[in-house]
């Protein structure tokens, strides 16, 4: 494996208001980076980077079961980007775990787009490759990593730290032995402006388990054999420390479908809500990610929603198996 020399990172925070050199480590060779503003080659942005400073509170929302492989806190402080400043260039986002005992079979891979700090409406409906890797000799690094299976789908609530749900069906089940395995996206090439997919959880344990995987002179990514790609690393040997809102999961491959519709009910706007199947217990009703009530699972519930305007995002879990529905949004006059 080997990298570019002299690779461009923006690095443009309130704390490096000047140009600096940096020798970095990362999967084990020593790379000179210099920090640039200026595009042209292929580096990392952030959208803290280009659009200044935020700062948001994280809250852990929801517990989550056993089967559920996770190393964010559930909020994003920031979002990356790979590219030369003016547009996107194809690259894997990808998180590595280790194996749960008895939790093999990886039925549904979970990502959180974009930042509540710095909303772009333009990320939604991007597509996206879903992937997960084998890691063969177990070490945690991805150089050896294989494709075992993907999923095509679209980026969706963005900047709302809302996990969209993309499940693999049949589940695939990991290697015989295995104790270590990668799950991740592809964010494609476009031809600007840059747009900051990949959300960061900056502000909890980290656990440096992020990857990034690309190619130094913008050209496609080997999806099949991340290692084959000349630009790879952790995250946080590139200046940007964090985990990715990426999840897995081994449990029921969730088939609840969700559909919403704004109504008037004695003058007041209210959301209402049905879903199938409705499995009995108790769900947790999301309002742009975040719990807004618990309700009985019996297919029905309605939010009122006082004089909200704008796009609304909704999504049920069950709080007992932790299977989420399909995200659904609503726009509100």
């Amino acid at each position: 494996m080997t990298f570019g020399s002299k690779i461009g990172l923006t690095f443009a925070l309130m704390n490096y208001p000047t140009l600096h050199k940096v020798m970095l480590t990362a999967a084990g060779l020593l790379t000179s980076f210099a920090l640039s503003a200026h595009g042209g080659t292929a580096n990392f942005s952030t959208a803290v980077q280009t659009h200044g400073y935020s700062k948001m509170n994280p809250i852990h929302r929801l517990l989550f079961p056993a089967s559920t492989y996770m190393i964010d806190d559930g909020t994003s402080e920031d979002a990356v980007g790979f590219g030369n400043g003016i547009q996107n260039f194809q690259s894997l986002w990808f998180n590595q775990f280790d194996v749960i005992p008895g939790q093999t079979t990886i039925s549904s891979i979970s990502v959180a787009w974009g930042t509540p700090a710095f909303p772009d409406p333009a990320i939604d409906g991007t597509p996206t490759t879903v992937c997960i890797w084998s890691d063969p000799n177990n070490d945690g690094n991805p150089s050896d990593a294989v494709l075992l299976a993907s999923v095509a789908g679209t980026m969706q609530s963005q900047g709302t730290d809302t996990f969209i749900v993309y499940n693999f069906s049949p589940a695939v089940a990991l290697p015989a032995g295995a104790t270590s395995f990668f799950v991740g996206d592809l964010t494609p090439t476009n031809n600007g402006p840059e747009h900051f997919y990949q959300a960061i959880d900056e502000d909890s344990t980290l656990h440096r388990q992020s990857w990034i995987a690309a190619m130094s002179s913008g050209a496609d990514v080997d999806l099949v054999h991340p290692g084959n790609n000349d630009f790879l690393g952790l995250i946080d040997d590139f200046g940007i420390s964090g985990n990715w809102l990426i999840r897995a999961d081994s449990g029921t491959s969730s088939s609840i479908t969700l559909s919403a519709k704004v109504r008037r009910q004695q003058g007041k706007r209210v959301v209402a809500l049905t879903w199938s199947p409705a499995n009995g217990g108790d769900v947790n009703v999301l309002r742009n990610g975040n719990v807004k009530f618990t309700t009985a699972d019996d297919g029905s519930a309605q939010d009122n929603i006082h004089a909200n305007t704008g796009t609304v995002t909704y999504q049920v879990c069950e709080t007992d198996t932790g299977n989420c529905s399909n995200v659904v949004s609503v726009t509100v006059h």
